[in-house]
């Protein structure tokens, strides 16, 4: 049997590494058990052979944050051969796995031998803490795949096929399929297939059967296929029991008529299961598997749409560019009028429809006029109710062609609420709820007010969700109120009256700024976690010229095309460059 790979020796000469292979001893660790915790002196060097590693840590009020999940021929604790400080991290065995330990006594008898690896370790040491202060990602994508049904009606088989053939369209190498215990083999034989692939799809026919136990331990992306309608086979519960974990993503993948308007919705049951993501599937439909490829491997494209009253129509433009480039989004987000924009694209909507319904609903008419007696609101929020129900009535937005959220502001609670379920136009009325101008929206979880409040942008949401690279589009923080507004004879005579400023702006427009302006500090955020930020030219434009739409439009489709021609788009547009 061939030695294992352990790459980390590569730089050193053939009697230095076999005098290292010579004192590393193997392990076996079982699934869910602990090798070391964090706080624990370190004392040894981990090289894993097989199997998946989870290194987490907790911060001082317990709450554990995952870091990496590590796969062979990972190293780590390493550390721990030049010191005896504790350890920095807990790491677990997400499954069986097998690893060559070097004690930090082994590593000095080896020293002595042969004294120049000291410096050979140091410096590889040195390099790895500089990579990690550097801030390179430690995020890895997944490389096994579970594929199970848990509704009766979709054969899980020709789906894994299917996936595996989108993952080879977007991954280099090639995927393994298995759906079966192979002929004459052991767990050892299938962690040999896996070996030799890049990746791995494991199809699980039944629930509780000896192939579908172990391919269930082996999986760390599990897509639960069910039917709209459907109830959940036997013994799910109990299996969705024994395989939870935080280390374990599950999504649950809803097969769909190619010929629906609209997603129907799950049974109850099977909507509850504890999935991280819902995604629609239309057989044939090869943008709908290419999707569920992406964002099953960490590859989906993000688009988050920021609020900035008339001038999120500049959203429209970006669209467009973003069309014309050939890289529709894989899951949206938006706060205030961008999530109502991001909402329409999530029904499924072309380009050509969300413009005409633009048009319809906001050129030449303001929607946010229908004013009354200021108890809560200045206006009655009327329109802008009938407008959302007339465009979104009866939506739910777990049940959308795209993976949708939006964020609105708790007045009850002080944080930025996201809906990522439930009723699309009521999350959408919330998001949108300007404090003072529209009448906020009243739920179980508290007085809910527009999102840009507290998020304007949100791409650290969509950045959480690690489904892959996010362009987020700021239309709030360029500068408003530069220009003297046009006042009539009646409105020049009150600011007389009143002794205000002829330049001094109306209470509504105030009200819209104040709530969707994006501070420094925010853009600064949304920086940080979206790997690409828009930030169109629209200080021209009135934050109530929803008649303007066209030229907002213009200047967001101008404004991308030219960061799409300067490749600041580029890891966006293609995450595998």
């Amino acid at each position: 049997m061939s030695q294992p790979e352990i790459p980390f020796l590569a730089g050193l000469d053939p009697a230095a590494v076999e005098a290292v292979r010579a004192r590393m001893v193997a392990l076996t660790v079982p699934g869910g058990r602990t090798l070391f915790e964090q706080g624990e002196t370190g004392d040894a060097l981990y090289t894993l052979v097989s199997g998946a590693v989870g290194v987490s840590t907790r911060d001082h009020h317990g709450v554990q944050t995952r870091i990496a999940r590590l796969r062979p021929p990972a190293i780590f604790g390493e550390m721990a051969l030049l010191s005896d400080a504790p350890r920095a991290a807990t790491v677990t065995a997400l499954r069986e796995s097998q690893f060559l330990c070097l004690t930090r006594a082994a590593f000095e008898t080896v020293i002595a031998e042969h004294p120049h690896t000291l410096l050979y370790f140091a410096r590889m040491l040195a390099e790895r803490l500089r990579t990690l202060y550097e801030g390179h990602s430690v995020h890895h994508a997944p490389r096994t795949f579970l594929v199970m049904a848990v509704t009766d009606g979709p054969d899980p088989e020709p789906f894994a096929q299917a996936f595996a053939t989108a993952l080879d369209a977007i991954l280099p190498g090639k995927t393994g399929c298995l759906s079966h215990w192979p002929e004459a083999a052991d767990e050892d034989g299938v962690q040999a297939f896996e070996a030799r692939h890049a990746r791995t799809v494991f199809v699980a026919r039944d629930i509780d059967c000896p192939w579908c136990r172990l391919s269930q331990r082996l999986g760390d992306h599990v897509l639960l296929l069910a039917e709209p309608g459907a109830p959940p086979r036997p013994d799910v519960t109990a299996y969705l029991e024994r395989v939870r974990s935080d280390w374990i993503r599950m999504d649950l993948v809803v097969r769909q008529d190619p010929r629906a308007p609209y997603p129907k919705a799950l049974h109850p049951a099977v909507a509850a299961m504890p999935a991280a993501m819902r995604i629609q599937l239309r057989p044939g439909r090869a943008d709908d598997i290419g999707r569920l490829a992406r964002l099953a491997s960490g590859l989906g494209r993000g688009l988050v749409l920021g609020g900035g009253g008339a001038r999120a129509l500049a959203h429209l433009g970006v669209l467009r560019a973003l069309d014309e480039a050939g890289c529709a989004p894989d899951f949206v987000g938006g706060t205030s009028m961008g999530a109502v924009i991001a909402a329409s694209l999530a029904m499924g909507w072309s380009l050509t429809e969300i413009r005409e319904q633009t048009e319809a609903a906001f050129a030449g008419r303001n929607p946010i006029n229908d004013y009354t007696l200021p108890i809560h609101a200045l206006t009655r929020g009327a329109k802008v109710d009938a407008s959302l129900a007339e465009r979104y009535g009866g939506a739910r937005i777990e049940d959308l062609w795209l993976p949708f959220f939006c964020v609105s502001s708790n007045l009850t609670t002080g944080r930025a609420m996201i809906h990522r379920a439930g009723d699309l136009p009521k999350a959408l009325r919330a998001s949108i709820a300007i404090p003072g101008l529209l009448p906020p929206v009243l739920c179980d979880e508290g007085v809910l007010v527009d999102g840009g409040m507290m998020n304007n942008v949100p791409a650290d949401v969509a950045a959480d969700l690690e489904r892959g690279p996010v362009l987020a589009v700021d239309v709030g923080s360029d500068r408003a109120f530069q220009d003297m507004p046009t006042r009539g004879w009646r409105g020049r005579l009150l600011r007389r009256l009143i002794g205000s400023p002829a330049a001094m702006p109306g209470l509504a427009p105030l009200l819209l700024r104040a709530a969707t302006v994006s501070s420094d500090a925010q853009t600064m955020v949304a920086a940080a976690h979206a790997t690409a930020l828009l930030r169109p030219p629209l200080a021209g434009i009135d934050l109530r010229a929803w008649s303007s739409f066209r030229e907002s439009a213009e200047l967001g489709y101008r404004d991308t095309q030219a960061n799409i021609a300067a490749g600041h788009l580029a890891p966006w547009l293609d995450p595998m460059r």
